[in-house]
């Protein structure tokens, strides 16, 4: 341990070179008077009575006195004290201090936790003093084990801030373990931070059942199913964390000739590199937040989203869904139907003429959704006008219709126009389409779809070359007799020297389902492809720009990412990505290898 202090007793002289240097940089800038700056700075701990991890605990009070004044926020919520009680503690602020006071008799020879979340905040910016903790024991020793985390959202690994981590004793004689996160509040608490990390300390030294929730209600219990969670399918095991030390002689030597806070300053940085170091001595549990995936069929929301067309949302993938009328029964074909095709989604095109309300029944195979009552031809709205002279003339409703392509296209893709009802005639003499200097009346088409929604027109896509499509007004006619305003489509494919081309070496350790994605800077995917085992892939034409890779650890082979769920102990499919962002230069060919 002596041989180490020469180390921190450079590092910390250089620490204090750096905040030296720092503030004489600061005292050399003069500043026009302003209000001040906004005050960020949560309230800090000037004492404890007794003070915190204290033992022989014979009191039925402790007090904690702060630099400011202070305010509690939702502390009924937020508290925790562990091991429980039956009746939550009275609060009582007088002046800069916080004073707790215990209704329950407390255990003997017990070490208690008084978790306070983020309850205590400064009485004027409302900043919180994050996750503070007040330990102490009965008995004649402390509780010191430690243990600490992160919790990230399985599917991208951002950190995932304010969530509640939970551990759970094995000390239930009723209610089995994995239960307990759905039916009693833990025994432990705390709350990862903006890092989406977290510390327990004060713990006893025994495994744990750990369990993340981003708690909707404040009920501290897994008890909402759109809440978000996080489990290890294992218990977890706290470590001793040693006490962080640093050298008073060299923090002496350092801030002796220091103004006051310039001398705070340099303390708190190595008393918190100290604390770093500290923290480094424990395991890193690492957890991954996810939502699970609702069982229950559902009809979340029905609307008419568009003249004569009505819209069905459900929350799952409907495979059994029937819908019935009740006060509607042509024996003509009224309607037609589209599934999305992640199934989740279904479209009803309404042929006219039909009423103006439909009361409908969803079944999802035997069981009914729901009835409802669906307005489909809209109220006319009352407009009050000034008189004008001559006819009042009628908004037309024209077909609507998106392109799949706009401005940019790629060699190999296809044009597609997806029309917002069934089409019954292309009137295809008058269409005009433009290749470069070519130019071609009534060009070849056909429908993608058995609806006749999706209108696809063949086009040799040479790069750097120009293209026009051009519908002229009523060329194409929808069942119901409404017709196309005027379409005109410019597309454009770009020099092949002004893309990249990349190539991806993949090697896993072993053979399995992958999906191997490329996403850009704002986190769109833009390429999807799937591989078992050691492969190359090649991405011809990619635009120029930064760009991250990620793999899916795809364990039923779905082609998509799936979360966990919690009673069947299955944890979120796993999500990798690779060491860095990767720079794509046009007219450049990039060569990438990853071994995982």
């Amino acid at each position: 341990m002596m041989k180490s202090l020469p180390f921190f007793r450079k590092l910390f002289v250089s620490l204090g070179v750096i905040f030296v240097t720092f503030g004489l940089f600061r005292c050399a800038n003069v500043l026009a008077p302003t209000g001040g700056p906004k005050d960020i700075t949560p309230p800090k701990v000037v004492k404890c009575i007794p003070a915190n991890h204290s033992t022989n605990f014979a009191g039925t009070k402790f007090s904690v006195t702060f630099d400011e004044y202070i305010k509690l926020d939702k502390i009924a919520q937020q508290l925790l004290v562990s091991p429980p009680m039956v009746d939550l503690p009275e609060f009582r602020i007088k002046r800069k201090t916080l004073i707790i006071q215990f209704k329950d008799k407390l255990k003997p020879n017990t070490t208690y936790s008084v978790f306070f979340g983020d309850a205590i905040q400064d009485i004027t910016e409302g900043n919180p003093l994050h996750n503070y903790t007040y330990v102490f024991s009965t008995g004649s020793s402390v509780d010191s084990m430690s243990l600490r985390g992160q919790v990230v959202h399985a599917e991208d690994l951002k950190p995932a801030d304010s969530v509640f981590v939970m551990l759970y004793k094995n000390n239930n004689d009723t209610i089995p373990l994995d239960s307990l996160p759905l039916r009693v509040k833990p025994y432990y608490l705390s709350k990862t931070n903006k890092e989406g990390k977290f510390m327990f300390s004060g713990l006893a030294d025994t495994s744990y059942l750990i369990f993340a929730l981003k708690d909707e209600n404040y009920s501290l219990t897994f008890d909402q199913p759109t809440e978000k969670i996080a489990f290890l399918d294992s218990l977890v095991k706290p470590q001793y964390r040693p006490i962080p030390k640093i050298d008073s002689a060299t923090l002496d030597t350092l801030t002796a000739h220091l103004p006051s806070d310039s001398a705070q300053m340099v303390a708190d940085s190595l008393w918190h590199l100290a604390d770093s170091i500290a923290n480094s001595k424990l395991t890193l549990y690492k957890l991954f937040l996810f939502r699970e995936p609702d069982s229950v069929q559902k009809l979340m929301k029905t609307k008419l989203i568009r003249p004569n067309t009505v819209q069905f949302i459900f929350n799952i993938p409907g495979k059994n869904i029937s819908i019935q009328t009740l006060n509607y029964h042509p024996k003509h074909i009224w309607h037609l139907s589209e599934w999305s095709s992640s199934r989740d989604t279904l479209l009803w095109f309404l042929h006219l003429p039909h009423p103006d309300t439909l009361n409908l029944i969803v079944f999802n195979g035997n069981d009914t959704l729901d009835s409802l009552s669906l307005r489909v031809i809209p109220r006319q709205k009352i407009i009050r006008r000034k008189k004008r002279k001559g006819p009042v003339i009628k908004k037309k409703i024209y077909l609507s219709w998106e392109a799949n392509i706009t401005g940019t296209i790629k060699p190999g893709q296809k044009v597609i126009l997806t029309f917002g009802q069934p089409v019954e005639k292309v009137l295809s003499d008058s269409i005009l389409l433009i290749q470069g200097k070519d130019s071609l009346y009534n060009p070849p088409f056909t429908f993608l779809d058995s609806l006749h929604r999706r209108l696809y027109f063949p086009m040799k896509i040479k790069d750097g070359t120009s293209y026009k499509l051009n519908l002229p007004d009523s060329c194409i006619i929808g069942w119901n007799h409404f017709f196309n305003n005027k379409i005109m489509l410019s597309l454009h494919s770009k020099a092949l020297k002004e893309y990249s081309n990349l190539n991806v070496t993949l090697k896993p350790k072993k053979t399995d389902h992958y999906i191997f994605e490329i996403l850009n800077n704002r986190g769109i995917t833009i390429a999807t492809r799937y591989f078992s085992g050691p492969t190359v892939l090649h991405f011809p034409r990619i635009n120029p720009g930064k760009y991250l890779f990620r793999i899916i650890f795809d364990r039923n082979d779905n082609k998509k990412w799936d979360p966990g769920n919690y009673f069947r102990k299955q944890l979120p499919e796993k999500v990798i990505y690779f060491k860095n962002m990767v720079q794509l230069r046009a007219n450049w060919e990039i060569n990438e290898i990853w071994e995982f």
